[in-house]
């Protein structure tokens, strides 16, 4: 009778440790019958779900945490040799489905159980991949800029040497082609061609200017400014401008942002590329939306919104925008440099600049301006 009872209490004993190790497991574990009534579902299972224990043991489906048709597919998966050991599933990426309806990226290793030779439960480990593909989009945002970073330096240098030599054989015939000008016994013919030759050259100097301006190493002056003031003092310069008669201007400033350290003019040059591509992008009618603010998330930096509701920039082009050189525009209406150096100046400020688009709604580009670490909460 004694070992009897020991037995009994071994067993209880080990039923209750089995179950707070599947109570504390970090990943969800969850499994079902074969015709998909959920039987097991742990802590973690109810924290990634949303659902309640009791909400869910021998009353859910298993199809109801999974969007659309997917238990089946998993299924399926799980009785093909497809992604190897037949009945066995590891690292599989999938959709769950919280009780909201919000959709979470799993990876899931799963397997059949059996009796002998029969199904009789499938068993998942359910692991979360939000905060990991949350640290892979950052990191693949950090190596592009890097990449960015790299070619900006490349082509600064070597746009400098370009734009050295071009300036003085530029200055030459500009200077020959206006004292031919003032040779009146040339045909009218003569004169026209010279014209266009003068108006061609002075457009590859604004180039060069554009391409030193680019190259050129400066250092800042840096003060403390308020970002709200600034961008307000780039709308009154450009807000007149016949462009932007049919233009709405919406603005959506976070009062009391701490002040951030910038060059003016340098801050007040990406403002107005920015505003006026939106412009041109928008062909003179729609809304230009700039917003700032400083999310608790990010309380060490100041972020600037600036929108427009134009035709947008397909995913080819988008990935392309920052390059130097690179425009849509037609020939002799924009050198390309725009945005790089936009990009380039943020940079230097140690902030960050992005830009997303969807064809048909228009452009959205985000400047994040860090703050010195003492005046990063704000005060």
């Amino acid at each position: 009778m004694t070992t009897l009872k020991n037995i009994e209490q071994e067993l209880l004993q080990s039923h209750r440790f089995l179950n707070n190790l599947i109570k504390s497991a970090v990943d969800a574990i969850i499994a079902a019958d074969m015709d998909g009534k959920i039987l097991l579902f742990n802590d973690a299972a109810c924290e990634i779900c949303g659902y309640k224990v009791n909400e869910v043991i021998e009353k859910l489906n298993i199809q109801a945490i999974y969007p659309d048709n997917d238990a089946k597919r998993i299924m399926h998966v799980l009785r093909s040799d497809e992604y190897g050991e037949k009945g066995v599933l590891r690292s599989f990426r999938v959709d769950i489905k919280k009780k909201t309806g919000e959709i979470i990226p799993i990876s899931l290793n799963a397997s059949i159980v059996y009796d002998d030779d029969k199904e009789v439960a499938t068993l998942g480990f359910f692991h979360d991949l939000r905060e990991t593909l949350k640290i892979e989009e950052e990191l693949e945002k950090t190596r592009v800029q890097l990449l960015q970073s790299a070619k900006m330096a490349s082509v600064g240098e070597l746009a400098a040497g370009v734009a050295h030599q071009l300036n003085n054989p530029l200055g030459g015939i500009t200077l020959y082609s206006q004292l031919l000008m003032e040779d009146y016994t040339l045909p009218d013919g003569a004169q026209q061609d010279l014209q266009r030759i003068i108006r061609d050259a002075q457009r590859c100097t604004d180039t060069v200017q554009e391409l030193l301006k680019f190259s050129r190493q400066t250092t800042n002056e840096m003060h403390p400014q308020d970002i709200n003031q600034l961008l307000s003092e780039t709308l009154i310069l450009v807000k007149d401008q016949t462009l932007f008669h049919n233009i709405e201007i919406k603005k959506n400033f976070q009062n009391n942002l701490p002040l951030v350290p910038v060059d003016i003019q340098q801050i007040k040059h990406v403002f107005m590329n920015i505003i006026l591509n939106a412009a041109d992008a928008m062909e003179g009618q729609g809304v230009l939306s700039l917003s700032t603010s400083q999310e608790q998330a990010l309380s060490d930096r100041v972020c600037i919104e600036i929108s427009d509701t134009g035709h947008g920039i397909p995913d080819d082009v988008l990935i392309k925008i920052f390059d130097p050189f690179f425009t849509t525009k037609e020939q002799g209406k924009g050198t390309g440099l725009g945005l790089s150096m936009a990009y380039r100046i943020v940079e230097d400020h140690g902030g960050k600049m992005s830009a997303k688009s969807k064809t048909g709604e228009g452009t959205s580009f985000l400047i994040e301006l860090m703050l010195p670490e003492n005046n990063s909460d704000g005060k």
